[in-house]
């Protein structure tokens, strides 16, 4: 750490981005959280070179929320070739890229296939990296029930989880960018595995959620066939140690699971005890 002067978190105000440098920060870390709120846009390169001056470290946790091709493609590939170049620039000791856990192995999903473009900007920048490839978040768990539903059955690849929370995410890309340049992946996953149905019906007990389970050998990975471990790292360099019974509890995790309807509730609470 002593010699880290400066981190710049690319996404800063977001899930994972926001969770890192607060944490950077506990330990005594000059972090710069950067992203469009404070001028900084890695899609046209504005604000970059000022935000890297003096920095050593660069953690990307930026994103763009769409699922059409075009767009994903477009916006990692051009942001992680105007991040690279400004790194070049600055003489960043260490550029670190939050991915995913099968990005590699997994093809015909769009939102990979454009992750894959940002991870090879980053290989190919000159500037010392490592690739952290996460599986998915906790927190995800509502999109991908939303993803494969139909009507009231949740139709699921047969394949295998290993969700972390977002906070142990943070834990480990703390540790990422305190580290040595691993110049090449490192993977990130939770306390435990299993099916996707079992993970989905395991929220939906937690939320009272009356949709059907089931599992269909033909569903795809938003487009992508999967095996059985398609999306789950072989050996993980960091294991999170919070379960998700631990996290469901959680006033976070009953806002990310129930969404409108946790907001109503609160509501409804706010008013009985004003009562």
């Amino acid at each position: 750490m002593g010699n880290i002067a400066r981190v710049v978190v690319l996404g800063g105000s977001g899930l994972i981005g926001g969770r890192t440098v607060s944490r950077l920060r506990e330990l005594g870390l000059d972090v710069v959280s950067a992203s469009r709120r404070n001028g900084v846009n890695t899609l046209t390169g504005e604000g970059l070179e000022a935000a890297f001056a003096g920095a050593d470290v660069v953690l990307d946790t930026s994103d763009v929320h769409s699922f059409d091709e075009e767009t994903l493609q477009h916006f990692f590939a051009t942001s992680g070739q105007n991040v690279a170049r400004a790194e070049r620039g600055a003489g960043i000791k260490h550029h670190v890229t939050l991915s995913i856990v099968g990005v590699d192995r997994v093809h015909g999903n769009p939102y990979y296939a454009a992750k894959t473009l940002q991870e090879a900007a980053a290989k190919d920048s000159g500037v010392p990296y490592t690739i952290a490839r996460s599986t998915q978040f906790y927190e995800f768990f509502p999109t991908i029930a939303g993803g494969f539903s139909k009507g009231s059955v949740v139709a699921l690849p047969a394949a295998l989880l290993q969700p972390v929370s977002a906070d142990d995410v943070a834990a480990a890309l703390t540790q990422v960018v305190l580290g040595a340049p691993k110049d090449g992946p490192w993977f990130i996953g939770g306390p435990e595995r299993a099916t996707l149905a079992t993970w989905i019906r395991r929220v939906f007990e937690v939320t009272s959620d009356r949709r059907t389970v089931e599992v269909d050998p033909k569903a795809t990975w938003f487009g992508a066939p999967l095996d059985e471990d398609s999306i789950v790292p072989q050996a993980a360099n960091y294991v999170g140690t919070t379960s998700f019974a631990e996290w469901a509890t959680t006033p976070h995790a009953k806002q990310a699971l129930l969404g409108d309807r946790y907001e109503a509730a609160v509501s409804t609470m706010d008013r009985r005890t004003a009562v």
